[in-house]
């Protein structure tokens, strides 16, 4: 008697003609990022609560899995191929996708972004008031973290699509939550004009920043 074979996993999922013949509302990639105690995984946990049949991956949980340390010193590129394939796994099984991560450059965002076919893209930049950034990250001994970010980081570009969320404070967070909650139950719905109408926004020279209200979405 043959032994039967298991299913290769990454292959099994569904296809782009099995949503267009089923109806199925496409996944999300929710990249979160920005700079250390600015509250990433904190917003992660929550999405993964929040988005109907999402699954959250975290660096710094695969570097404790391979190496039992956190820190930016071993195989990175095993690390992000492995992100990569936990993604299109997910994603091939009709599961929104939320990655929190530092992410500070160009090619690391589009590395966790790519290919636009498998998801929607939405990046959420964690917006915290500097000082207040500073004693967090004295506060968690992240001081020196922190100033490698800051000399690496590239603000993102135009074409993604982008929320800045205000997290100064438990009520900020609150607000910029809703924001990003509507947002994203818009989007599922397809209801853009109701879209346009909540989140207007301006470019200022300080990038972009909302009329009304502490969350920001580009497009």
């Amino acid at each position: 008697m043959t032994t039967p074979r298991p299913p290769n996993l990454i292959s099994v999922g569904i296809t782009e003609n099995d949503r267009r013949e089923r109806k199925v509302v496409q996944p999300w990639t929710i990249l979160v990022t920005g700079p250390p105690t600015s509250g990433k995984s904190v917003l992660a946990r929550r999405l993964l609560k929040t988005v109907e049949g999402s699954v959250r991956i975290n660096p710094d949980e695969l570097r404790l899995i391979y190496f039992d340390d956190g820190t930016l010193v071993h195989d990175e590129e095993l690390v992000y191929d492995t992100l990569a394939t936990l993604r299109k796994l997910a994603l091939g099984n009709n599961h929104s996708v939320i990655i929190d991560s530092t992410a500070p450059r160009h090619a690391t965002r589009e590395f966790l972004l790519a290919d636009s076919r498998l998801s929607r893209h939405l990046v959420v930049l964690m917006n915290v008031d500097r000082k207040i950034l500073y004693q967090r990250a004295k506060a968690a001994g992240k001081l020196s973290p922190l100033k490698a970010f800051n000399l690496v980081w590239q603000e993102p570009r135009n074409s993604l699509p982008l929320f800045k969320f205000r997290n100064d404070n438990e009520e900020q967070f609150q607000t910029s939550f809703y924001l990003l909650m509507d947002y994203i139950n818009h989007e599922y719905a397809g209801h853009n004009t109701i879209l346009r109408r909540i989140l207007r926004w301006r470019r200022l020279d300080d990038g972009l920043v909302r009329r009304k209200t502490q969350g920001q979405v580009q497009r």
